[in-house]
């Protein structure tokens, strides 16, 4: 039989072919099975985030390095352009400084708007921002080509917006006798000027130099009566406000910021029926209510200004019109009549007394301006407006048996102690300066705390309608600590230690006749003639605090609140090495340590007061 010779042929490919896919089965079975070389690529995975995360601490750190350089620029042309001795153009100050560093068209700011750059011949303001773009390496493997590096520089010369808290110690001690230089004044008290012969003070004539012997007192009021003048030149006009505080055992306030205050009840008639000073005008449940300021007309009636769809507007408005504040039967305002004469501010002096209250029983008011804080209170600067502050007893708090001496009340009486706000008043505010005389104790807590307080912008509301406060700060000041072009400055100084001081105990001061005997009699001598044989002078009194407490607690805690805010510090130690005032200063170059004698090695108060206000009004950065 014969057999075709295709047949084995075919045969053998089927059988090769079966071959080879067993062999490529295998081979897929082995490639399967074989775990060799997975790492590599793991790595090669691991390789590039590697990269990425390696790398880009490179990048940011070509990054920082960029900024950095870049702020650095920014700074020094600002600070240049700033400059009141600049004689070219700020722009071009700028511009040139970029250029040269090789940061051309990195600035982003307009540099022909008033708002950014402004320079005149007392101040000056300079804001810039600029940005560079710098190549990555790595970051680029995620899509990260470039990073934006930014900086922002401000500058200012001269005053700018300054709020300052002048805080000066009356203190007894004030009354020693030191040594200094002696300055020439005119006979209105100004400072004569000639040529720079004081190394120290130039252009002050000193006439008793060196070793002239006056109080210590004599000395602070001689400094801070110029820095006073230095820091309200006529070019800082309605820029720079100084709130003036007087401290010993307490801090008096004026009567129209105690005014503005809920306080307890200031008077009390002889059946010991509490009332107010200003009769039923403004006592309610016990408490002195805040006093209003309102606009009258010439009979006393209040007017209000308004806007043609009768809404109120403030009085100052130059439009609107003057209408009374009660409307008629038919609810419309009525209009001042033509040709009246221009409503004017009531204050507290034009409240006629109203003593109805009193039943016609004679009544005593308590004079003092003073009021307490609680001890949570040094731990911020915020001012609380809604609380009743309680009234300081009017009391000579000694132990003796004598007569009541008003320069020993506990809380001064006399107006000239009082605060001064917000003034821009050489004048006002020298003189009362010059009027001030060596109390009672040391209480630095409670001058801080007034310093601070008057700086926060919790009491703006509160003290914007007081007529003493200049027209230019009303309701503006304190300005916020955010607002960005404000600064604000406590200068305290004391020539002592913060002591622990006593008080009258409230249940001895709630009676007509412990009222009106304290205000008769020292403290020791009315525990002996009230009548009472129980009560002693250590019955009757209570003491405030220790002086460790006073220091290390509450004029820490006010000195810390207050530097958190951004306030600068400046502290003055005269004749003592005080730690709390040194740790109170905000950084340390701002802790003075005043000389009482003539010592050339260290600083006169003169000269400390010339550094801050300097420092004050220095060419600066601001951001």
């Amino acid at each position: 039989m014969l057999r075709s010779k295709k047949q084995p042929n075919k045969l053998k490919k089927l059988q090769n072919a079966r071959r080879a896919y067993i062999e490529q089965l295998a081979l897929i079975r082995q490639f399967k099975k074989d775990d060799e070389g997975g790492l590599i690529i793991l790595t090669l995975l691991l390789l590039i985030s590697m990269l990425v995360v390696g790398g880009m601490a490179t990048d940011f750190m070509r990054y920082e390095s960029e900024r950095t350089k870049l702020q650095s620029v920014s700074d020094r042309a600002v600070l240049a352009a700033a400059s009141l001795n600049q004689t070219v153009g700020a722009a071009d100050v700028i511009e040139n400084f970029f250029e040269v560093e090789g940061y051309g068209g990195a600035i982003t700011t307009d540099l022909t708007n008033p708002d950014s750059v402004s320079r005149g011949d007392s101040n000056s303001a300079i804001t810039i921002e600029s940005q560079v773009s710098v190549d990555t390496f790595y970051l680029r493997l995620i899509g990260m080509d470039t990073l934006t590096a930014p900086a922002s520089s401000s500058a200012i010369a001269g005053s700018g917006n300054v709020e300052v808290s002048l805080v000066l110690d009356i203190s007894g001690s004030m009354g020693n006798n030191m040594q200094g230089d002696v300055f020439e004044v005119d006979a209105d008290g100004k400072f004569v000027y000639h040529g720079p012969e004081h190394p120290t003070r130039p252009g002050l004539n000193v006439i008793e130099f060196p070793g002239a012997t006056r109080t210590r007192m004599f000395f602070l009021q001689q400094a801070a009566k110029q820095f006073v003048a230095d820091l309200l030149l006529p070019e800082y006009e309605d820029s720079v406000s100084i709130n003036l505080i007087a401290y010993s055992a307490h801090v008096a306030l004026s009567d129209e910021l105690y005014m503005a205050l809920n306080t307890t009840a200031d008077s009390i008639n002889e059946d010991d029926k509490f009332g107010s000073s200003f009769g039923t005008y403004n006592i309610s449940g016990g408490y002195s209510e805040p006093f209003e300021y309102v606009y009258v007309d010439a009979s006393g009636e209040e007017v209000i200004r308004v806007d043609d769809l009768d809404q109120e507007i403030p009085p100052e408005s130059e439009y609107g019109r003057w209408v009374y504040k009660e409307r008629n039967g038919g609810g419309n305002y009525v209009n001042l009549p033509t040709g009246s004469p221009a409503p004017s501010l009531r204050g507290i002096d034009d409240i006629p007394v109203d003593l109805t209250w009193a039943d016609g029983k004679d009544v005593f008011v308590n004079p003092s301006r003073c009021v307490t804080f609680e001890a949570d209170e040094y731990q911020t600067t915020v001012f609380d407006v809604d609380r009743t502050y309680r009234q300081v007893p009017y009391a000579h708090i000694s132990r003796g048996w004598g007569t009541f001496n008003t320069a020993r009340a506990q809380c001064p009486a006399r107006d000239f102690e009082g605060i001064v706000l917000m003034s821009q008043d050489v004048d006002e505010l020298q003189e009362t300066i010059d009027q001030y005389v060596p109390t009672l104790t040391t209480s630095i807590h409670r001058g801080m705390k007034w310093g601070s307080v008057l700086l926060d912008p919790s009491i703006r509301d509160l003290v914007a309608d007081i007529p003493t406060v200049d027209d230019a700060f009303a309701g503006r000041r304190p300005a916020e600590y955010s607002d960005g072009t404000t600064n604000k400055y406590v200068v305290i100084m004391t020539d002592g230690f913060t002591v622990s001081s006593r008080d009258i105990r409230e249940e001895h001061y709630e009676t007509y006749a412990d009222r009106d005997g304290f205000s008769k009699y020292t403290v020791g001598r009315w525990a002996g003639e009230d009548g009472d044989g129980t009560t002693t002078y250590w019955t009757m009194t209570e003491t405030i605090g220790s002086t460790t407490v006073l220091n290390s607690d509450y004029l820490a805690e006010i000195c810390d609140a207050t530097a958190l805010q951004g306030v600068d510090v400046y502290t003055i130690s005269m004749g003592v090495q005080n730690q709390t005032m040194t740790d109170c200063a905000s950084k340390p170059g701002n802790a003075f340590l005043s000389t009482i004698t003539n010592d050339p090695t260290q600083p006169g108060l003169g000269e400390i007061f010339s550094r801050i206000s300097n420092n004050i009004t220095a060419l600066r950065l601001s951001q």
